[in-house]
């Protein structure tokens, strides 16, 4: 059974082309590349941020690969984050997975019920009313929520993380602690590891475990859902400061600026078959 613990971290370029040796055939391996964006290609954000630019140049070379199925996850909205990057060949999953677009045009979405969505809206809003405020802010991730205190001085942290955690539980939601936010999670079957899964099964087949080379790559408590679908599938990526972090990933990764390290080691294996 998969148990979270610590994995190695990549430090330099060529970890990344090792962590990668062997996986994927050029040739012959269909790959699918599970992204994160907020946190992960691009820094986290009250509005949507952009990409460095290594990260942009790797990620138009992938998506326009016959060979790779890429999925954009992000917890905002479907159209905020398609809109935003404008890949035509990318499949983008908004709210967690409840919403999806295949480049196709062909689009599902997973309706909540209602009574849960009013709990998560009265939660978003008591929170950005209460305790928003000395850089702190409220990620509203449609089936959940993230209050994120990094910016607030430490006169003020104890009081707004304890008045936060209040607010949560007082709602019925999980409380999850993390470095520097809290975040409150619905009591329901629904995760990424759901929206992972409905959508390698919707694109693929059931047997799509046994037939794919899968990269996931994710910075959140959220992606831990599919990381640990995918533990013993595919190559799995955590990002993360945090020196104590225990994750289901393979490996972590430090910055956003170093995922880019990732995807370039990545393109690479297609880079060695043109010159062939």
């Amino acid at each position: 059974m998969a148990e979270q613990k610590k994995a190695p971290l990549l430090k330099k370029e060529e970890e990344y082309v090792k962590a990668l040796e062997g996986f994927i055939a050029p040739e012959k391996d269909q790959v699918v590349l599970l992204l994160d964006y907020d946190g992960t290609l691009a820094p986290l954000t009250e509005e949507l941020s952009v990409m460095p630019k290594d990260t942009e140049i790797n990620i138009k070379k992938l998506a326009a690969n016959e060979k790779i199925f890429m999925v954009v996850f992000s917890g905002r909205e479907l159209s905020e984050i398609k809109n935003h990057l404008k890949f035509p060949n990318v499949t983008y999953a908004g709210n967690h997975g409840l919403e999806v677009e295949y480049p196709s045009g062909k689009k599902f979405k997973i309706e909540m019920p209602e009574e849960l969505l009013e709990k998560h809206n009265k939660l978003v809003a008591e929170l950005k009313e209460k305790v928003v405020c000395s850089g702190a802010w409220v990620e509203d991730k449609k089936i959940s929520v993230t209050y994120h205190y990094k910016g607030v001085t430490d006169k003020l942290k104890a009081k707004l993380i304890a008045e936060a955690k209040g607010l949560i539980q007082s709602h019925g939601f999980q409380l999850i602690e993390t470095p520097y936010a809290l975040e409150g999670k619905p009591r329901v079957n629904w995760d990424k590891g759901e929206g992972a899964k409905m959508i390698l099964e919707k694109q693929f087949d059931a047997d799509w475990a046994k037939n794919l080379k899968i990269i996931y790559v994710g910075d959140d408590t959220t992606d831990e859902d599919a990381i640990k679908v995918l533990h013993g599938i595919g190559k799995t990526f955590r990002v993360s400061e945090l020196p104590t972090l225990k994750t289901y990933a393979n490996y972590q990764i430090k910055t956003v600026e170093e995922v880019g390290w990732l995807l370039k080691a990545i393109q690479a294996n297609y880079e060695k078959k043109k010159k062939i």
